[in-house]
């Protein structure tokens, strides 16, 4: 079993923090005139998202950011489908303070999505995965009264709304608000995690400088024209449950369902979660919760009616997915009755004349505030390739 944790726990931290990469090197073959440099500033407050944390709350956390913006400008027709979007990697750091884990690091994939532009006004949505380092976790014997956070390792993601101003062809400014959260997924327990809604301001410098005007206009309609298509997948996670420091247990996800194509780069997914999580089956017939195996598989077993969104950005995608339980004698031991799950994906190239496509991700699946797992996911779009 150490050998399996620590295997899951080295591919999740290489995975969590390259999954964005794969798709930027075509933008990093773009000439200079598309970087700029950002750097942002945060004013956050610990947010007692749960009655359970014991960690000091409500106080004033300042944050910095130092990033690399790669903005896109036209070089493929999703580029305008997508309104040009920017890819960005960024440096980030909390104070947490004392009572609260002390500092927080995390290195940030990132990719900003214009909303609405107007002259030299732009609103754009930026959301990122990446690696996450808190420098005091939860420990029994060093560190027993901060349980918000479990390891040193986890996942940092955040979710940014900004509206920003063009001063120049060199310079820009945002003024905004974010949403920054640390989890590990419950691999390592405690792990009721840390969230920062924060305001934000921010400056980039393009060295070459940022022409809007000449963007290149996509060379054809981005209506789709196969409508239909389907989509499989399946995850592994594993989380520790109910005791700290305990052994780690796998939860195995398979998921499907039905595509419909909104247009080229947004579709939406009908569909089915199943899951297994052998935690449950263990604990659930070592406290005499099941009165039987065959009990404490139903029990150990979820199955959720989803609905999805996925916004196609060339090989990388990223889907918002919600789940509602369905089952009678399943889906035990279970926070809420619904979830939801934040996915990025990469779509490798496709094979010659199969009629499907192979992606592998990254899934954080949350009830309410609270992270429950995060999974590596392989999977394929199932339908005729254009």
């Amino acid at each position: 079993m150490a050998t399996l944790k620590t295997w899951h726990s080295k591919i999740l931290r290489l995975s969590v923090s390259i999954i964005f990469c794969f798709p930027t090197s075509e933008v990093f073959t773009q000439p200079a005139n598309t970087i700029a440099w950002e750097t942002t500033l945060h004013y956050s407050a610990l947010w007692r998202h749960t009655p359970k944390l014991t960690i000091k709350t409500g106080q004033p956390v300042f944050g910095q950011e130092w990033g690399l913006r790669l903005q896109t400008q036209g070089r493929q027709p999703w580029h305008q489908w997508q309104r040009y979007p920017a890819f960005g990697l960024a440096l980030a750091h909390f104070h947490l303070g004392e009572q609260a884990h002390g500092d927080a690091w995390a290195l940030l994939p990132n990719l900003s999505v214009p909303v609405w532009r107007t002259g030299r006004w732009l609103l754009v949505f930026r959301v990122g995965t990446g690696l996450g380092y808190v420098t005091r976790p939860y420990d029994y014997f060093n560190n027993p009264g901060e349980n918000a956070i479990g390891s040193h390792w986890n996942n940092y993601t955040q979710f940014r709304l900004g509206s920003e101003y063009r001063l120049n062809d060199h310079w820009r400014l945002q003024a905004g608000v974010s949403l920054n959260h640390f989890s590990n997924g419950a691999s390592a327990l405690p792990n009721f995690g840390v969230n920062l809604p924060s305001g934000l301001l921010s400056i980039a410098w393009a060295p070459k400088g940022i022409r809007e005007a000449g963007f290149a206009p996509a060379p054809e309609n981005k209506r789709q024209v196969r409508r239909w298509g389907a989509a499989i997948s399946g995850g592994l996670a594993m989380i520790e449950y109910s005791v700290f420091d305990g052994p780690r247990y796998p939860v195995w996800a398979l998921s499907g369902g039905v595509l419909f194509h909104l247009n080229r780069v947004n579709r939406l997914q009908a569909g089915l979660d199943y899951e297994y999580n052998r935690a449950v089956y263990t604990f659930g017939l070592r406290a005499a919760q099941f009165r039987s195996e065959n009990a404490a598989r139903r029990g150990a077993t979820r199955l959720a009616v989803t609905l999805a969104d996925e916004f196609l950005f060339g090989a990388l995608s990223v889907q918002v997915l919600t789940g509602v339980y369905t089952g009678g004698t399943i889906n035990q031991l279970v926070s809420n009755s619904w979830y939801g799950k934040f996915t990025t994906r990469y779509y490798f190239r496709p094979l010659p004349h199969a009629p499907f496509r192979l992606h592998a991700g990254v899934s954080l699946k949350a009830h309410r505030t609270t992270a429950e797992y995060i999974s590596l996911n392989v999977g394929a779009e199932i339908g005729q390739q254009e």
